[in-house]
């Protein structure tokens, strides 16, 4: 087995969006995320976004193990469900659908992940559909020192549950403790980031370090492509990080407002799909 060098360490993108929303964010520009376009690490505690479109691509939502509130999420196909702390909820939005997510209770913060992963044009004109997971319906590693939620994808004969996904996409939530070391096995194809949560340690065996402080330059990082394991280690305070890839699509991506597609054309057609009502209608929560 070969364990993968860290190639890229980057810090995150801060942005606030009125009294009720913080992110830090982790864009496809930074590393090689491939077929991953974004990650938000998110704290919301008010109704930010009214009901919206979304198309080409699958809006996932994490709510954090640790998080005090949860979300109540509808959609224009009928779906209202309620992500809780160590829920999953994955918006398949393909060739369009609409969707609104807001704290259950007003004040209460929400500490999450949404996380936005690409299509490959072949399926972003598939149906639309909503995947969740229950905390107590995701798979949990363990070994010394280690614990992992296998959200999406699978590790250690564990496999998520979600049966229907277009995109070929692993999501692990790794928690080590202090002084701790975890080797986890990749697909040798796939592109492979970590984003640090908490704690600091090693992303490699050469010692890159990965760190969650604010302030870090080194708060997500890429791997090499050449390599089928992960070589992670913990600092004395342990490291909780978000681990996730998948198989690179490898195609144009073009965004326009909440579509992203292959081309000008098709982001010119989904805006008329949406005028014509094609996506559903979502009234605002009362």
């Amino acid at each position: 087995m070969t364990s993968r060098r860290v190639v890229a360490s980057v810090a995150l993108e801060e942005a606030r969006m009125g009294a009720g929303f913080t992110a830090r964010s982790l864009r496809g520009r930074s590393l090689a995320l491939d077929p991953f376009l974004s990650i938000d690490e998110f704290h919301m505690s008010l109704p930010t976004f009214p009901p919206h479109p979304h198309a080409g691509f699958s809006a996932v939502t994490y709510m954090l193990e640790d998080s005090a509130g949860a979300f109540v999420n509808r959609d224009s196909l009928g779906d209202t469900s309620r992500i809780g702390p160590g829920d999953l909820h994955w918006t398949q939005a393909a060739r369009g659908m609409m969707h609104e997510e807001i704290p259950e209770r007003p004040g209460v913060d929400c500490h999450g992940l949404q996380m936005f992963v690409n299509l490959r044009r072949a399926d972003k004109q598939a149906p639309p559909r909503a995947f969740h997971l229950d905390r107590q319906q995701v798979p949990v590693f363990e070994a010394p020192g280690a614990r992992v939620r296998v959200l999406a994808g699978a590790l250690g004969g564990l496999a998520a549950p979600l049966e229907g996904l277009l995109t070929d996409a692993f999501l692990f939530d790794v928690q080590l403790s202090p002084s701790a070391r975890l080797v986890l096995d990749v697909d040798p194809t796939h592109n492979v980031f970590a984003l640090a949560l908490s704690g600091d340690g090693t992303a490699d065996p050469e010692g890159a370090p990965i760190a969650a402080s604010p302030s870090s330059s080194c708060r997500a990082v890429g791997f090499a492509r050449e390599g089928n394991t992960l070589s992670l280690a913990s600092g004395p305070h342990g490291l909780h990080l978000i681990v996730g890839g998948g198989a690179p699509l490898g195609e144009p991506v073009v965004f326009g407002g909440p579509f992203v597609m292959t081309s000008p054309e098709d982001i010119s057609d989904a805006f008329a799909r949406f005028a014509r009502g094609e996506m559903g209608r979502l009234a605002p929560s009362a």
